[in-house]
C-alpha cells in the first residue's frame, strides 16, 4: 500500500493506518455491494483481491503497540474486534444471502463510521496541535466518507435502473449535497496554499465527467440518459475521485503537526485559550458550562473555536452527521426542514445562549433539521468527538447537557401548545414579549425585531398576511410600528401575553408592578 511512516511520530502512524484501513474499507464496500446487485457478476475477482488488501491494512494498524490514550486504546480494540466479523458478512456476500442495504449500512456504520470518529479523537490528542487544521481535517474525513457512499449508490442505481425511482435520486442529491457541505466547511478552514492543491487534484476529465452526472441527476425527467452509463463505469469515475481525496488526506494528516513558529516562554499563557478572552463572561454565564470547575472548563475550550458567520450561512443539512457541537454567543440561528420544491418550515428560532442539535452530536445521528444563520451570529463550537467525550469524563457537564435537552424539550412543548391552541394575536403577542424580555429584560418600550417578518410568520405558523393583521391589531391598541422598530405604549402593554417560562426572565417579576397574569 506503499505508506512510508519512518520516522512519524506515533499519532501520525495511526492516522495514517486508520485513513488506508477506511479507504480499504470504503473499495470494499462499493464492490460487495455491486457484486451482491449484480448476482454476483460485476467484480467477482476483483472483491476477493480487495479482502486482501483490506486485511493487509488491518494488520497494518495492529502493528504499533503504541497508542496515544487508553480510551483511544480501547476504541481501536472495538474497531479491531468488530472487524473480526467481516469474514462473516463476506460469506454473506459471497452466497448472496444479504441485500444492498444490509451490505451498505454493515459498512458504514458497524466499520467506518467508527474509524472517523477514532480519527479526529487522535488528531485532537497530537501535541500543539492547532485545533483549525483538526476541524478541517475531520469536515475532509466526512466529505471522503460521502463520495465513497456516493459510489456505492450510484453503482446500486446503474445496475438496479434505480434512478427512475424519485426517492432513490432524490437519496443521491442529498449525498452530494452533503459533499458540498463538507467541502464548503473544509475550505473554508484551510490556508490559500492547501485549496489551490486540493483544486488542482480535483480538476480533469474524470471530475468534468462526475459534474456533468450531477448536473443530470438534478434534472426530473432524464433517467434514462443516467441508465446509459455502466455501473461498473460509474464505480470507476467515483474512485478516481477518492483515490485524488485520499492523496490529499496523507497530505492534511502530516500537515497536522507541521512545525510553528514558537512564541518566547513569557508569552504562552496558560489554561483559557487568548482568542476566547472578549467572550469569557458569556461563555461562562452559558448553561453548558455552569458549575463546571476552572479546570474542566480550561479543558473543554482548548478545543474550543470561535467563528462569525453571515447571515444566510448553512452550517449543517437535514441527514449530515455533524462535526461539531454548536453555541450561539450572539445572533439568531434558524432550523428547518425543506422540500425539493423549495418550501419550507421553521421548526425553531435560536439566539443566544442556546446550542444546536446537541442530541445529534450526544448519540452521532445524523441531523433531523437543516441549520441557517439568519441573522450575523457569533458561535462557540468543539469537535464532535471531544463532547462525546467530556460526557463520559465529565459528570457536571453531562447533567448541564441533560438540564439543557429538558429545556429544549419543554420549549418545543409550549411552542406546538402556542401553534395550535392560541390565536394569532396571542402567538403575536408572546413572541414580543419574549423579544423586549431577551433585549432589555422587559423594562424597555423598544423592541427590535431580529429578521425579516416572513420569517416571523413562518416560526409563529402563519402566513405573512396574518402576522400584518395581527401587528395592525397592536398598533390600534397604541404601538408604534415602524420596520423592524415596535414601541410599546408602556412597559406592561404585553404582560397579559406572559407565561411562566418568560415571567422568570423579567424584570417585574413579584414586584408591585406586575399584573402576575402568568399565573392565571
Amino acid at each position: 500500500m506503499g505508506i512510508n511512516v519512518s520516522g512519524l511520530p506515533v499519532g501520525i502512524r495511526h492516522l495514517l493506518a486508520l485513513g488506508e484501513l477506511a479507504h480499504q474499507l470504503q473499495l470494499e464496500r462499493g464492490r460487495s455491494a455491486l457484486f451482491v446487485d449484480s448476482g454476483g457478476e460485476i467484480f467477482e475477482d476483483e472483491l476477493r483481491a480487495q479482502y486482501k488488501d483490506t486485511d493487509q491494512a488491518l494488520g497494518f494498524l495492529k502493528q504499533s503497540d503504541d497508542i496515544i490514550a487508553n480510551s483511544q486504546s480501547e476504541r481501536l480494540s472495538d474497531i479491531s474486534d468488530n472487524l473480526e466479523k467481516l469474514e462473516n458478512s463476506r460469506e454473506r456476500v459471497q452466497s448472496g444471502e444479504i441485500k444492498f442495504s444490509e451490505v451498505l449500512n454493515a459498512y458504514t456504520y458497524d466499520f467506518l463510521c467508527p474509524i472517523v470518529d477514532l480519527s479526529v479523537e487522535i488528531a485532537l490528542q497530537l501535541e500543539d496541535v492547532d485545533p483549525v487544521k483538526v476541524s478541517a481535517y475531520s469536515n475532509f474525513l466526512q466529505w471522503k466518507e460521502r463520495a465513497g457512499r456516493e459510489r456505492a449508490w450510484g453503482a446500486h442505481g446503474f445496475c438496479s435502473h434505480a434512478f427512475r425511482n424519485r426517492e432513490f435520486s432524490e437519496r443521491m442529491i442529498t449525498l452530494i449535497q452533503e459533499q458540498d457541505a463538507y467541502k464548503r466547511a473544509f475550505m473554508s478552514l484551510v490556508n490559500v496554499s492547501q485549496k489551490e492543491k486540493i483544486e488542482e487534484i480535483l480538476s480533469g476529465y474524470v471530475m468534468e465527467c462526475l459534474e456533468s452526472i450531477h448536473h443530470q441527476l438534478a434534472k426530473t425527467g432524464h433517467a434514462e440518459d443516467l441508465e446509459a452509463l455502466s455501473p461498473v463505469t460509474w464505480f470507476e469515475l467515483l474512485t478516481g475521485k477518492i483515490e485524488r481525496l485520499k492523496l490529499a488526506e496523507r497530505g492534511l494528516v502530516k500537515d497536522l503537526i507541521a512545525v510553528q513558529p514558537v512564541a518566547p516562554p513569557d508569552t504562552i499563557k496558560q489554561g483559557i485559550p487568548g482568542h476566547l478572552d472578549a467572550y469569557m463572561p458569556i461563555i461562562r454565564a452559558l448553561p453548558a458550562f455552569t458549575k463546571l470547575s476552572e479546570e474542566n472548563l480550561s479543558g473543554l475550550l482548548s478545543h474550543a473555536e470561535i467563528r462569525t458567520y453571515e447571515k444566510g450561512k448553512l452550517l449543517f443539512m437535514q441527514g449530515e452527521t455533524l462535526s461539531r457541537f454548536y453555541l450561539i454567543l450572539d445572533g439568531w440561528v434558524k432550523l428547518y426542514t425543506g422540500t425539493y420544491a423549495g418550501t419550507e418550515t421553521i421548526l425553531q428560532m435560536l439566539s443566544a445562549g442556546e446550542s444546536l442539535m446537541e442530541a445529534s452530536v450526544f448519540l452521532d445521528l445524523p441531523s433531523t433539521v437543516n441549520a441557517q444563520v439568519e441573522q450575523d451570529a457569533v458561535l462557540l463550537s468543539f469537535p464532535a468527538p471531544i463532547v462525546r467525550q467530556s460526557l463520559l469524563d465529565n459528570k457536571e457537564f453531562a447533567l448541564n447537557m441533560i438540564g439543557g435537552l429538558s429545556l429544549r424539550s419543554q420549549g418545543l412543548i409550549r411552542q406546538i401548545e402556542h401553534s395550535r391552541l392560541k390565536s394569532a394575536t396571542e402567538r403575536v403577542g408572546w413572541f414580543l414579549l419574549k423579544l423586549g424580555i431577551d433585549q432589555n429584560g422587559g423594562k424597555g418600550n423598544a423592541i427590535t425585531l431580529p429578521y425579516d417578518k416572513a420569517t416571523i410568520a413562518s416560526y409563529l405558523d402563519m402566513t405573512p398576511e396574518t402576522f400584518s393583521r395581527a401587528l395592525n391589531r397592536f398598533r390600534k391598541k397604541g404601538f408604534q410600528i415602524q420596520n423592524d422598530q415596535i414601541t410599546k405604549p408602556d412597559p406592561t402593554a404585553l404582560c397579559s401575553f406572559c407565561d411562566e417560562t418568560l415571567a422568570r426572565a423579567c424584570v417585574f417579576k413579584d414586584q408591585e408592578s406586575c399584573p402576575q397574569t402568568y399565573l392565571m
